[in-house]
């Protein structure tokens, strides 16, 4: 409690500019860690800082948790105001709890399908059947701590690695596949043509700590592709099938394949891939229900999905595509008979499916994604994670990609989404929140439920991706 206390007398006293406003902040909010739980009367409260400083003395129930605590608060203030008012923003984890705990709340009934019980790669049990999928760009560290810690994800993928660059030890690719105590289990998807360079990478993820390991096998982009990986590989059968299983004997965690149901319309080789892939040892297939050529045009094949499902005995299949929301999961899982469903883009715009899913799959009934203000409160987290790991600067630079998507699906009017993209210094981006948070959504309201987001995809002919 004195620490809490010192610490907050200490910001109050310290001259704050717009330059170094938001390392003050990310002092505080590396300082103050208060749940939800503890102090709900502060709960999204604003209060006069000499009030709340007076509260937290006369509060016997608060404790100042270590700096490694996963439930930080974070803390954020108006910069051109410092000493008048602040906003106490709770731990993610906490700060969604009312609506986890009533999903029957603004939400509706979605029938269930029969499921075959709990989803396992070999050894690893899943935490649900509901995943993270792995993403270009977006399936970050930051961003599956976030996914985490609002719950009920099953198991998250890094985004594809270069095997080549990841067994030189090429310092970004490095980075890449770092984890978190809480960014468990996690699995790191690789991608490469040599089959002994994609079993070195394989051997040094099981070194670097990994659960799984996912081959890319559906990548459609060019660059990838055309050198003979990802949805490459399913245009060499033999080949193919020697590298997966090489891959699987240099290993002791699951190896799992992720790709689509083919090149093309003429060759719908997935039910043959998945068949081999099973005897050679294989925990689990991904399948995105297009083919390479259709990219991201036209919707997933169901029925190409479930001559998967068919072609294997004991293996999960895990369905993938055009899966925005849970009704789009529950037709997944029902014409399909697939295991589990992986979720990317729709995890983007709405950080909470993960969660609905499980709500649903429990009681028939959701909560609600997350209202503007608890949109904020994440976003304002995730930037934090950059932060702990970046400067400041390349933080920003970083987190616009993501903030992007969150703006998106708090319906920020567009021109003020443009200019927090060009945002480039901590005091810009300060002030652009600040604004952001006064002007609340275009539509809708800042406690109710937001219109849909919509999800973009890559277009245009995939040799030019």
């Amino acid at each position: 409690m004195g620490l809490l206390q010192h610490n907050w007398s200490m910001a109050r006293k310290a001259n704050v500019s717009d330059e170094n406003s938001s390392q003050v902040v990310r002092v505080l909010a590396e300082t103050f860690f208060i749940t939800r739980r503890q102090i709900p009367e502060f709960h999204r409260k604003t209060m006069d800082p000499d009030a709340f400083s007076n509260r937290i003395a006369a509060t016997d129930m608060v404790t100042c948790q270590a700096a490694d605590s996963p439930q930080p608060v974070g803390v954020t203030h108006n910069p051109q105001d410092f000493s008048g008012k602040v906003s106490i923003y709770s731990a993610v984890s906490d700060v969604f709890q009312s609506s986890a705990e009533n999903p029957h709340a603004g939400s509706t009934a979605v029938p269930r399908p029969e499921f075959r019980g709990p989803v396992s790669y070999g050894p690893l049990a899943l935490q649900s059947r509901y995943l993270l999928s792995p993403l270009a760009g977006f399936t970050t560290l930051p961003f599956r701590r976030i996914v985490r810690r609002i719950g009920s994800v099953g198991l998250a993928t890094t985004d594809l690695v270069n095997a080549r660059a990841l067994v030189t030890r090429n310092e970004r690719t490095m980075q890449m596949v770092e984890s978190h105590p809480e960014d468990r289990p996690f699995a790191v998807q690789i991608f490469g043509s040599e089959s002994s360079v994609m079993a070195d990478a394989a051997q040094l993820l099981v070194e670097l700590g990994v659960d799984s390991i996912d081959i890319n096998m559906g990548c459609p982009v060019n660059r990838i592709a055309g050198a003979g990986a990802g949805a490459g590989m399913m245009c060499s059968t033999t080949s193919t099938v020697s590298l997966v299983r090489h891959v699987v004997e240099a290993v002791r965690v699951p190896v799992t394949v992720k790709m689509r149901l083919g090149w093309d319309a003429q060759n719908l080789t997935a039910p043959f891939f998945a068949r081999e892939f099973e005897q050679a040892g294989v925990a689990a297939v991904a399948i995105h229900g297009r083919t390479r050529e259709q990219g991201f045009s036209g919707t997933v094949s169901l029925p190409g999905i479930r001559a998967v499902v068919e072609a294997v005995h004991n293996i999960p299949i895990v369905g993938n595509g055009d899966v925005r929301n849970v009704a789009d999961a529950a037709r997944m899982l029902r014409e399909t008979g697939c295991h589990a469903v992986s979720i990317g883009r729709a995890a983007l715009a709405n950080p909470w499916i993960f969660r609905q899913l499980v709500q649903w799959e429990q009681t028939g009934y959701y909560a609600p994604a997350g209202t503007f203000d608890e949109r904020l409160e994440l976003m304002l987290c995730q930037y934090q994670f950059l932060a702990e790991r970046h400067s400041a600067e390349r933080a920003i630079v970083l987190f616009r990609k993501m903030a992007h998507w969150y703006l998106k699906g708090m319906r920020v009017r567009k021109k003020l989404r443009g200019e927090f993209q060009s945002a480039s210094t901590p005091a810009e981006m300060s002030r652009l929140l600040e604004q952001i948070r006064s002007e609340g959504p275009v539509d809708g309201n800042r406690t109710g439920i937001l219109t849909d987001a919509e999800i973009p995809v890559p277009k245009g002919p995939n040799a030019q991706w």
